[in-house]
């Protein structure tokens, strides 16, 4: 068990003694030590596949088939469907989970960390669309497919099966100049890494208010977007400022004067409008600034751009691993901090 694993359980065996009663935390060690040790690395023998329909993806007519993702609309095109593989942590939990108490605190966890897998493969999908074709989709579609099957030399052709039974699509592979960036697009983004996963899922938030015209509500949305990438720039690229986070993070990206501009416009802006309850002109909010959105919107997607090539050369999270075992190990605290409840209960009373 690696540093990383070991600190994950030492986490996750802290929370448990607030939360699960004292005779179930006597087994809740050994029993995440079985899951650790043995349940982690039996998963590689296995691949989930999910299919889900995009919400709002009505006459999208793409598709797009690799090792991991599958896109394509349904017969009908009444929606683009997308098909991914990801890890079976979440199955078989119960042969290492006797107690009731325990197997339900490992099990939701499980259940967490694999569909943070599969939702970050679709916000690459989505994240593209919404770039590429400026179409708001969501995943949480109408239907669903989940099921299990051994790992073989056979689930390409498995998955593409599964697919189109589901489907019925007619895959197709001519692309047009627009096609291309957005299979690019879907390759080099990357939300299995959390800041990705997190400036992505505040941007599509910030164009999904604004399509229902919220617009105030975008704005601060919009702004979380930028507040991630300086997040990331801190993290990622050791760039520390103390009063202009912003601006050196812009610099580092190479955006303009005037991009750099409409960034700060954008920041007053939230914080007058969005931070705190404005103090005058809190109808005219829309009129006053509809130019000013829109000019946001073009320049935090290229900002994005930058972003995403930085991570592709520069990454740290692996998004096509060949062993989702090792991607565990390397990355349980990753899971844990993303997805699990530990500081939203110290935080928020």
């Amino acid at each position: 068990m690696n540093q990383n694993t070991n600190k994950f359980k030492s986490k996750f065996c802290q929370w448990a003694q607030s939360n699960i009663p004292n005779d179930s935390m006597r087994k809740f060690t050994y029993s995440l030590n079985q899951v650790l040790n043995k349940h982690i690395f039996d998963s590689d023998n296995r691949v989930q596949i999910m299919i889900r329909s995009l919400a709002d993806s009505g006459n999208l007519n793409f598709s797009y088939i690799s090792n991991e993702v599958i896109i394509a609309p349904n017969k009908e095109r009444e929606s683009l469907y997308v098909g991914v593989l990801m890890p079976s942590w979440d199955k078989g939990l119960r042969d290492f989970c006797k107690d009731e108490y325990v197997y339900d605190s490992i099990s939701w966890f499980f259940h967490y960390a694999s569909q943070y897998v599969a939702r970050s493969r679709i916000v690459d999908v989505i994240s593209s669309l919404s770039i590429i074709y400026d179409r708001s989709c969501d995943f949480r579609g109408d239907k669903m497919l989940n099921f299990t099957t051994p790992k073989s030399a056979k689930n390409k052709d498995e998955f593409i099966l599964a697919f189109w039974r589901e489907t019925h699509a007619r895959f197709h592979h001519e692309y047009r100049a627009r096609e291309r960036n957005l299979v690019s697009l879907v390759n080099k983004i990357n939300a299995l890494d959390p800041f990705i996963h997190r400036i992505f899922f505040n941007y599509l938030h910030a164009y999904k208010l604004y399509e229902g015209h919220f617009d105030e509500e975008a704005i601060t949305s919009l702004d979380k977007t930028v507040d991630v990438i300086q997040q990331y720039a801190r993290e990622r690229m050791n760039i520390n400022g103390t009063n202009n986070q912003r601006e050196i993070t812009l610099n580092a990206f190479g955006m303009d004067e005037r991009e750099k501009y409409l960034l700060s416009r954008l920041y007053d802006i939230r914080n007058f409008f969005g931070g705190h309850p404005s103090i005058s002109k809190w109808w005219d909010f829309s009129e006053m600034f509809e130019g000013d959105i829109k000019d946001f919107f073009d320049v935090i997607r290229r900002l994005l751009y930058k972003v995403v090539l930085h991570e592709n050369e520069n990454r740290k999270v692996e998004k096509n691993p060949s062993s989702w075992s090792q991607w565990f190990e390397e990355n349980a605290m990753l899971l844990w901090e993303s997805v699990w409840f530990e500081k939203i209960h110290k935080q928020i009373r």
